[in-house]
This record gives structure tokens, C-alpha cells and sequence, in this order.
């Protein structure tokens, strides 16, 4: 009898999915002043800590969805931090995004992708 009702809840049509927001949601509790006071420091310094294991996850993830390009030579973790930190010194006491937005930001405008003009 449980089997049956397990088959019979199995096969039972599901919810439709929820529609996609409109917008990126946003859950970490992490404040782009927090994220600033974190990288404080020289910007070609990478040391393991917060601010830098925090940029380079940023990094691999929009470089993995092919949202920043960078090439062989200009990839290294160096060149992510340090553009990243000195983004957040320079303009990120400014901006009112969440941080990843403020950090994608950043390593977009270093590493961006160039659009095939003949499309």
C-alpha cells in the first residue's frame, strides 16, 4: 500500500516552476563596504584571505559563463586582484550594487570579451 502511494505521489504533477525574477537575486549577506574593508592592502597582493578567494571565485565563475575574457597572458591571479582592488579603492565607496555586482564590474572592464564585428 505505501509503494502504491509513493508511485501514485511520484507520478503526481508538480508545481510549475516559479518564473524567473526580473532582476539577479542576491543572497549573500555581504556589504560592498564590507567587501572594501576586506581588500584593503596592495593590490597585487595574493596572500590567501577572504578578499582574494573572493575575487577569484568571481572571476572563474563569469570567465566560466564566457561573461569576461581573459587571454593566456593576461589571466593570472595577480591581474584579477589586483584589478579587482584597486576598482574597489578607486570607485567602490561609490557604488551601490551588491558586491559581486561591483567586483563583476571590475573584471569585466579588464578582461572584457571583443564581439565578432562580422555578426
Amino acid at each position: 500500500m505505501i509503494l502504491l502511494w509513493l508511485a501514485a505521489v511520484a507520478a503526481a504533477p508538480t508545481p510549475r516552476t516559479p518564473a524567473r525574477a526580473d532582476r539577479p537575486v542576491v543572497v549573500s549577506a555581504l556589504k560592498t563596504e564590507e567587501l572594501i574593508a576586506q581588500c584593503r592592502g596592495k593590490d597585487a597582493d595574493p596572500a590567501p584571505s577572504f578578499c582574494t578567494g573572493y575575487i577569484l571565485g568571481a572571476f572563474d565563475t563569469l570567465s566560466m559563463a564566457r561573461e569576461i575574457c581573459p587571454s593566456a597572458t593576461k589571466g593570472s591571479t595577480i591581474d584579477a586582484v589586483a584589478t579587482t582592488r584597486k576598482y574597489l579603492r578607486t570607485k567602490g565607496k561609490k557604488a551601490k550594487a551588491a558586491p559581486i555586482f561591483v567586483v563583476r564590474d571590475a573584471l569585466r572592464r579588464s578582461f572584457a570579451c571583443k564581439r565578432n564585428a562580422k555578426r
